[in-house]
């Protein structure tokens, strides 16, 4: 009966899991109480025979490997991994500010709770995250997700990670697209609720006998809710576009990469 990893694979099958571990354990939909833990371990292990058999990457690592070679080869995995996690956050953040942005118009940022991943966020922002978990299952988000590792195995070779000079310049442009995303998100619903509030000031300011703020909140609440019901189409053909141009970056970061 042949062995499913060979003494000659398992120095391999160690630095593939690591990459994988690290990519996922940064992935904030992994990384929540919703996925236990044995669910984690079987999934990763899956995941990691999967490229070493069905991907093809089985390096031959034929000379023994003592641990002061093996640690800085993990310590590269371990980069690879968060720097592929980090278009991710990026891309799940904008989604999460753009909640915020929303819920600071409709007055919703006192309804906060606690989130083991993000700490305090308001409840539209844990709607917002749960949409987009719904949308990277339902839109083949996955599909680019799985890809770019595997392909980051192509381009990057295990133990052959080679760091451009322009990545670091390359990473701040791609953490400055957070708020111009997050802008693009919310943009139609804060547009919306802010001309309710400057209706409201002139009101305020030509019926001073009306209570604004009685009236004021629930109305905002309301108005937003509405647009929210109306406007959701928009919200995920954008979020669609958003998985898409992640995939496209992660491509970008392993040229950098490799």
């Amino acid at each position: 009966m042949n062995p499913i990893i060979t003494p000659q694979e398992s120095v391999a099958f160690i630095l593939i899991l690591t990459r994988v571990t690290a990519l996922f354990i940064s992935f904030p939909f992994f990384n929540t109480p919703m996925v236990p833990h044995t669910v984690k371990a079987i999934l990763l292990l899956i995941l990691t025979l999967f490229f070493m058999k069905v991907g093809g990457i089985t390096p031959s690592l034929e000379e023994p490997l003592l641990w002061r070679t093996l640690l800085p080869l993990i310590a590269r995995e371990l980069l690879i991994g968060f720097a592929l996690a980090i278009l991710v956050k990026i891309f799940i953040a904008a989604f999460s500010y753009a909640a915020e942005i929303i819920s600071f118009f409709m007055g919703l940022t006192v309804v906060n709770s606690f989130d083991p991943t993000y700490g305090q966020v308001s409840a539209l922002s844990r709607f917002f995250l749960m949409l987009f978990y719904f949308l990277f299952f339902v839109s083949d988000g996955y599909r680019y997700f799985l890809s770019s590792i595997l392909l980051s195995f192509e381009r990057i070779p295990i133990g052959q990670l080679t760091l451009d000079q322009g990545i670091w310049r390359y990473i701040i442009e791609i953490s400055g697209k957070l708020f111009p995303l997050a802008l693009q998100l919310a943009f139609p619903f804060a547009l919306i609720l802010y001309l309710i509030n400057l209706s409201l000031a002139l009101v305020n300011r030509l019926i001073p006998q009306i209570n604004v703020f009685m009236v004021g909140l629930p109305l905002q609440i309301f108005v937003g809710l509405a647009a929210l019901a109306f406007g959701a189409g928009v919200i995920l053909y954008r979020g669609v576009d958003l998985l898409r141009e992640m995939g496209e970056d992660s491509i970008a970061l392993l040229k950098h990469l490799g």
